[in-house]
């Protein structure tokens, strides 16, 4: 003789035919109405997710809970209960908190590798503002010898006129002054 499935674990729907009662009914052996509170977030496949919720909150806690919320703050109040009955049947001892601490650890891990990173950023900013001052002042060292003439150039175009040759020197002497040819100044011309 085959087993047949208990009455009290049997909805009738509404063309007729019957579907299973709810985890929560299912535990408690009674017939699932069709306007069980639970039934949305304990289906029958759901039996250990119950039995997880049930064991830490009760299923008249959970009924209190949910039964004068909005439909929205329902499924977010369920959907909490589940998580932490999920969490603390699979870690009894730390639970939410366990993974609240894990997360913060890692939390300060980055906040720890964001400093140094940051750190470091800051350094190689250093170092590249000071070898663009330095390429700056390598460059503008550079244009200035490009740019500036010699010295007795540099005097002016009327003391330019000033510095010469002497004329008068011929083929084996050998000058090693120039001399002024301003006649406030006594000029020297050493001839060897």
């Amino acid at each position: 003789m085959s087993a047949l499935p208990r009455l009290g674990n049997l909805n009738t729907s509404s063309n007729g035919g019957t579907t299973q009662a709810c985890a929560a009914c299912k535990y408690q052996r009674r017939k699932c109405a069709p306007d069980c509170i639970l039934a949305p977030y304990f289906p029958h496949d759901r039996q250990r997710q119950f039995l997880n919720a049930h064991k830490l909150f009760g299923v008249s806690n959970i009924t209190k809970i949910i039964k004068n919320l909005e439909p929205l703050e329902k499924e977010e109040a369920m959907r909490t209960i589940i998580f932490q009955s999920d969490v603390r049947a699979s870690d009894p001892v730390w639970g939410c908190y366990g993974i609240i601490r894990e997360l913060q650890r890692q939390i300060e891990i980055n906040k720890a590798e964001l400093e140094l990173v940051l750190h470091q950023v800051a350094i190689c900013r250093a170092q590249a503002q000071q070898q663009i001052q330095e390429t700056d002042d390598s460059v503008l060292r550079y244009e200035n010898i490009v740019n500036s003439e010699p010295f007795f150039i540099n005097q002016g175009q009327e003391e330019n006129d000033n510095y010469v040759v002497p004329d008068n020197l011929e083929g084996d002497l050998n000058v090693n002054a120039w001399t002024l040819q301003d006649p406030t100044m006594v000029s020297t011309l050493q001839i060897k």
